[in-house]
């Protein structure tokens, strides 16, 4: 029996010395596996240095805690185990570094292609959805229904017009059997007359309902090639102008009337563009407009009248719009013109209040000219001095109860006279 203990600690019996050497071969087994995958799989930067430092503290806890055996024969078998231990853990643990870094590089590339078909993914979606907006907007779908419309009259008119030629066709040959003169018929002709008349009476009636529904198709199309553009401005009317009116206030006043005066300008695009259609598809048509854009009276109801006239009062109510706003931004502009004259106003005022002569600076001046004149005058006295010097003060006083700033200039000169 050969015990196999770590720091003391019992690990593993082998049963005898053939364990001991297969236990050898499985070590050595596995580190020639990881040296053989290490040289099969592209290189990893630090896996030498890792598995080489995990073999050299495999091998010195081994030199230091494992011990294989017993007695003064255990220093080889122990030496065998741990060189072989120490080779296996390095060579695993540069294995794990080199896989568990392939594998973490596969996942971070897997995730960012990910993350950039999300992207892309993203990106197609807002692109179709802005397309499918600027469709919605410009009213692609109404020129898709506009244009089937004119592919189900065109269809129609032809079977019309087919069934008109081949209405034609049977009174052709119903006159044909009719003219020259009339021998005795049998009665298989007689037969084959009346089937003959029984079908163009039919014919005579189908073409009649035909052209009825024709004329009610055509005034469907018709109506709804007037009603394209109304439409179509509902959906770019401005709402985010009149919105920005009620939440923002006046700082929305130009750029709503910007908006509302172009969406006008479409407003007007879309009133000739009705005119322009009724005249190409139904110039004979009641509610179709004359030449100068007006309706027929008797036709007052026709798409093309009903159309103009929403279009007429969408244009009034968004013109008296404009007119408020524009009035507003007339408000606007003069409040505020009138707070900068408010402004510079109350900047003058405050400057010319600091700008102010103080009296008791003034009065400060004067009682040092005085005392500066008397000392003078003490010093080198002449006659009727005294007496200048107290009109002089007389007259400064005067000006001071006066607050006016001209006598100062004034009353120095006099000083100075007294010299």
């Amino acid at each position: 029996m050969i015990d196999v203990s770590l720091l003391g600690w019992l690990v593993v019996t082998l049963t005898s010395t053939l364990s001991l050497v297969l236990l050898l071969v499985a070590l050595g087994s596995v580190a020639y596996l990881g040296v053989t995958a290490l040289e099969a799989a592209p290189r990893q930067r630090g896996a030498r240095a890792i598995g080489t430092g995990a073999a050299a503290c495999a091998l010195a806890a081994g030199m230091v805690g494992l011990r294989v055996g017993a007695g003064a024969g255990a220093a080889v078998p122990t030496a065998a185990v741990g060189i072989a231990a120490a080779a296996a853990i390095g060579a695993t643990a540069a294995c794990a570094w080199t896989f568990g870094a392939r594998a973490a590089a596969a996942l971070g590339a897997a995730q960012a292609r990910r993350s950039a078909a999300a992207l892309r993914a993203g990106d197609e979606r807002r692109r179709l959805l802005a397309a499918s907006q600027r469709a919605y907007a410009e009213g692609d779908d109404l020129a898709a229904e506009t244009a089937a419309a004119d592919d189900a009259v065109a269809r129609l008119r032809a079977a019309v017009g087919a069934l008109a030629d081949a209405r034609a066709a049977l009174e052709a040959k119903r006159a044909g059997a009719q003219d020259g003169p009339r021998p005795p018929e049998p009665p298989e002709a007689s037969a084959l007359a009346e089937d003959l008349a029984r079908a163009c009476d039919e014919a005579s009636l189908k073409l009649s309902m035909g052209q009825r529904v024709l004329a009610a198709a055509e005034a469907a199309a018709l109506r709804i090639a007037c009603n394209a553009p109304l439409r179509r401005l509902l959906r770019r009317r401005p709402r985010e102008a009149t919105q920005a009116l009620a939440t923002l206030g006046a700082g929305a006043l130009a750029p709503a009337s910007a908006s509302i005066e172009a969406f006008l300008g479409e407003v007007r695009a879309a009133r000739v563009e009705v005119v322009e259609i009724a005249e190409r598809r139904a110039p004979d048509v009641p509610g179709a407009p004359g030449e100068d854009g007006a309706t027929d009276p008797e036709a007052a109801e026709g798409p093309a009248a009903l159309a103009l006239r929403e279009l007429a009062a969408m244009e009034s109510a968004y013109g008296a719009l404009l007119e408020r706003l524009r009035l507003a931004e007339l408000h606007a502009s003069a409040r505020a013109s009138v707070e900068q004259v408010e402004s510079a106003a109350g900047a003058l005022s405050a400057t010319a209040r600091a700008a102010a002569i103080d009296p008791a600076a003034i009065g400060a001046l004067v009682t040092e000219i005085a005392r500066a004149e008397s000392a003078v005058a003490a010093t080198a006295p002449e006659v009727g001095g005294s007496r200048a010097l107290a009109e002089a003060l007389a007259a400064g006083s005067v000006a001071l109860d006066r607050s006016d700033a001209t006598s100062l200039s004034e009353l120095i000169a006099a000083l100075r006279e007294l010299r």
